[in-house]
């Protein structure tokens, strides 16, 4: 019968100074994870942030749905603008379709308003309905990061602007510029303002230009 020899196992002393390094693999496994879950939390809140700035710039060119209010009107949008006020703040922009019905125009426009949050909301009326403070930008309710809100407009004042006009001097291009901020984490007192714009936070820019539907409107201040 062969005997098995040499079987050995480990002291309470080898598994005492053994710990500190399993310790440590431990410490190495959690800060890992601990980091991919930050990672992936910024990556879908800044993609969040590009999905949210693009769907509020197509609702500007073609308008805003708004159940038991447009379900059988037409959408109100720059696309089919006839009137287009730019606010003397130049934080709103009011749209008026083409109505068939003089009597009835007063009754139809939207206005996009950026609010005190630099979030976008919109007003609207369709006839004898109406809706009001309807946010479009973010997507999602408002949340405070500190005291800033997570998702921002940074350009209120500079979101519009008349590009080009006919030889009447009517409207012919409306340029829309959107620059929105994502804030991942509160600025910490050691940071600088730089440092806390380059590491808690993300910022994109959208830009388009859209033609107006009835470019025999005028552009009026409020």
């Amino acid at each position: 019968m062969k005997i098995l020899k040499n079987n050995k196992g480990y002291s309470l002393i080898e598994i005492i100074a053994g710990l500190p390094l399993v310790a440590l693999v431990f410490v190495i496994f959690g800060v890992g994870i601990v980091h991919f879950v930050t990672n992936f939390q910024e990556v879908r809140l800044y993609s969040q942030l590009q999905q949210d700035l693009f769907e509020a710039i197509e609702i500007m060119r073609h308008g805003y749905m708004c159940e038991g209010v447009t379900d059988n009107e037409g959408l109100i949008g720059l696309t089919t603008a006839k009137k287009v006020e730019i606010g003397i703040s130049r934080n709103s922009i009011k749209i008026t379709p083409l109505v068939l019905n003089l009597d009835l125009e007063s009754l139809y426009n939207v206005k996009y308003i950026v609010n005190d949050d630099n979030q976008l909301v919109i007003n609207g009326d369709y006839g004898l309905n109406n809706f009001r403070n309807e946010k479009i930008f973010p997507s999602t309710p408002i949340k405070y990061v500190g005291r800033d809100p997570q998702f921002t407009i940074k350009n209120p004042r500079q979101i519009w602007n008349i590009t080009h006009y006919d030889a009447l001097d009517n409207p012919l291009m409306v340029d829309i510029k959107l620059v929105g901020q994502v804030r991942f984490r509160e600025k910490m007192r050691t940071q600088s303002n730089e440092d806390d714009i380059r590491k808690n936070t993300r910022t994109i820019t959208y830009e388009t230009s859209v033609f107006l539907g009835n470019s025999h409107a005028n552009v009026e201040e409020e």
